[in-house]
Formats: structure tokens, C-alpha cells, sequence
């Protein structure tokens, strides 16, 4: 598929993902879009020259552009020019979750989970964020890198959402699941 082309599409993709609020989106509903777009004479119907069948094209629109929109909404990948309503930077969700005197070192950002070094003063942590579906990817990468000797503490972010509150149940278990494994956990929402 051209790159003009690919890169159309994903616009398209990523305008609707913003108007479903697709990072809180249960699967099912996820599930529903995809089979839509797979057909979807805009989309779909566009790039039936190169994928024949709807499978194909919803493979294609699952593991491919969806898989990396929650990065591009943070400004990370080729997709991140394309969404139309970032979310907040990497160092408002730094200052919101540690406070003011932490800054992160965007030169030691890593994906799978996103995360970069923060510092204030002497004082360093991992930082790593996503949505509360993803809490238990950032648990991984924090309970991974611990058990390959790596010292560092981890702050996890769990980014919410002023219109999809977190229940205040789900909250709590995701900070008991912290202190569990030795673990900062801080709830933050996302603008």
C-alpha cells in the first residue's frame, strides 16, 4: 500500500478512535469497529487493491495503525502527526504524578510499555503510562526489569479520563496491586 494512501487511512482510523473514546473502549466494541473499518467503503474499500479480504484488512487495521495509537496519541511513531487531539506530553504526566521538581529524560524513552528516566535532584525512577487497561503490561515491564537486577524504582501512571472516570474500587485495587510488588502506582487524568 502507498505511504499516501496508508497514511490517509490512519487519519481516518485515528478521527473516529478520538470520537469513540477508543482508549477506554471495551473489546467488544473494539472488536465491532474493526469489522466496520474492514468493510468500510472509506477505508476498507480503499485498500482492497492491496488486502483482498476484510480479514486481511482488519488484520491489518488491528495489528498495525490501532495497535500503535495509544503511542501516537503521546507523540511517539509515524502515526503521531496524525492524531488530531494529543494527549498530555510525557512531562505534564511527570509533574502531575511525581510533582513539580520532576522532569523526564526524554532521550531514554523505550516503548513496550512507553517509559522514560525521571529525575528530580539525585532522586530517579522509571515513569511509565498508560490506560488502566494496560496496568498490567506496566506491572510486567517493572516486575521484569527488578528481576534482571535492575534497582531503579518504577512509578507506573494510570491515565484517566475526565469523561470515563476510574471506579474508585479499580483505583484502589490497582494501588494495593502496587504495594504488593514494590511499586508507585498514581492515577493522573490525561488532557
Amino acid at each position: 500500500m502507498p505511504a499516501e494512501l496508508e497514511m490517509e487511512i490512519v487519519k481516518l482510523l485515528y478521527n473516529e478512535a478520538e470520537e469513540v473514546g477508543w482508549t477506554y473502549l471495551p473489546d467488544s466494541e473494539r472488536t465491532a469497529s474493526y469489522n466496520r473499518w474492514a468493510d468500510d467503503p472509506r477505508i476498507g474499500g480503499r485498500m482492497s487493491l492491496f488486502l483482498k479480504t476484510a480479514q486481511e484488512r482488519r488484520v491489518w487495521i488491528k495489528d498495525g495503525p490501532m495497535k500503535e495509537y495509544a503511542r501516537a496519541i503521546y507523540g511517539v511513531g509515524k502515526f503521531a502527526p496524525l492524531v488530531a487531539n494529543p494527549g498530555s506530553a510525557v512531562n505534564t504526566l511527570v509533574r502531575k504524578a511525581l510533582g513539580p521538581d520532576w522532569e523526564p529524560d526524554l532521550s531514554t524513552q523505550e516503548i513496550k510499555p512507553l517509559r522514560v528516566l525521571a529525575y528530580a535532584g539525585e532522586e530517579v525512577t522509571y515513569f511509565t503510562w498508560g490506560p488502566a487497561r494496560d496496568l498490567k503490561h506496566l506491572v510486567w515491564a517493572a516486575l521484569r526489569a527488578q528481576a534482571n537486577g535492575d534497582a531503579t524504582p518504577w512509578t507506573l501512571c494510570v491515565v484517566t479520563s475526565f469523561v470515563k472516570a476510574l471506579p474508585r474500587e479499580e483505583r484502589d485495587e490497582h494501588l494495593r496491586i502496587g504495594e504488593r510488588c514494590g511499586l508507585r502506582v498514581e492515577h493522573v487524568v490525561g488532557e
